[in-house]
């Protein structure tokens, strides 16, 4: 037990290590970004947020009597998947996933409002294609998990959950009217209702009407999440949720916009701030026109890329049945 421990806490510490130095942005020119650089990026503490949260009880009977274990309930997030939004389609900022989405007949084209500029005009109509694949970041976990202090998580490295150039409900918002009359009042906003909104959730689709290319992508990635994170969507998509979860597993469920309990995103393209994980809109956008506060999320190609963190909770297995457990 105490050599586990020992082992977890060296690999701690070199997550810590790899952490400081992600901090700097990964030199692909804030456009384009490689598995291998969202591998890197993904080894951030911040985001993990790995803490002990509780306890479990296990219970084993044989034919000679049963005892009872302990075992730590722990928490941490993950970085389940890679949401991409691109106006060009075939052109993911993802390299390596730009054969998963070619241009075909449901989708062969997409773009921006030229009228509407990159920041001011918030009539301006953009549409953005998104894909979402599971995060090569995943593997530090997957890695991690056979310390037993971290979860058994839900997504595949590279695999496509959602791509929009194969949904037609991506480009057509009638298909989700019932859906849109329901959750009308569902936005990514700053703050609360009243104050400044960046788009609504719903209908969920890639068009949106968001002069600022920044936040336009922040809809569109944050629709995607909305429809892979829950079952029977009318969309063409796998959905990221366990089918049947195991004793001492809880993954994550729903994503809810603005709600930290349920999601972060971490910003890869562009890099400048890949160390931070956070959810939209974190940042108030009331500042005049001479000062836009999302300057260092643009992307000079209006492509971006962000790991999707879920929480996790989980203890380890010490017996044959789970007859209690405690903690968030």
């Amino acid at each position: 037990m105490i050599g586990r421990s020992v082992a977890t806490l060296l690999l701690l510490v070199s997550w810590h290590s790899v952490d400081a130095q992600v901090a700097v942005p990964i030199p692909y020119g804030g456009e384009t970004t490689n598995s291998a650089a969202i591998l890197a990026q993904s080894a951030n503490i911040s985001c993990l947020a790995w803490q002990p949260v509780g306890a479990c009880l296990w219970l084993t009977c044989t034919p000679l009597g049963c005892s009872l274990d302990v075992s730590v309930k722990i928490r941490h997030y993950t970085p389940d998947a890679v949401v991409t939004a691109y106006h060009v389609t075939g052109e993911s900022p993802w390299l390596e996933t730009r054969a998963y989405a070619p241009p075909n007949a449901l989708a062969e084209d997409g773009g921006t409002n030229s009228e509407g500029g990159t920041v001011v005009n918030e009539t301006a109509l953009r549409f953005k294609n998104v894909d979402v694949i599971g995060s090569p970041g995943a593997l530090w976990i997957q890695a991690l998990s056979q310390t037993g202090y971290f979860c058994d998580i839900t997504t595949q490295p590279l695999r496509p959950y959602f791509l929009s150039t194969l949904d037609p409900g991506w480009r057509n918002p009638l298909i989700e009217t019932p859906w849109t009359l329901r959750h009308f009042l569902r936005y990514v906003r700053t703050g609360l209702i009243g104050l400044s909104t960046w788009g609504p959730v719903y209908p969920r689709t890639g068009f949106v009407h968001q002069g600022h290319d920044y936040k336009a992508g922040a809809v569109t990635v944050q629709r995607a999440a909305d429809i892979v994170t829950r079952n029977r969507q009318p969309h063409v998509y796998f959905p990221m949720l366990a089918s049947r979860p195991r004793q001492g597993q809880w993954p994550p469920g729903e994503v809810i916009e603005g709600d930290a309990s349920t999601h972060f995103w971490q910003q890869l393209i562009p890099a400048a701030e890949a160390s931070e994980c956070r959810v939209f809109a974190d940042v108030s956008d009331q500042a005049s026109a001479a000062f836009d506060p999302f300057t260092t999320r643009l992307s000079p190609n209006t492509g971006y890329a962000f790991n999707l963190w879920r929480p996790y909770r989980c203890c380890e297995r010490r017996g044959s049945v789970l007859i209690f457990h405690f903690g968030d």
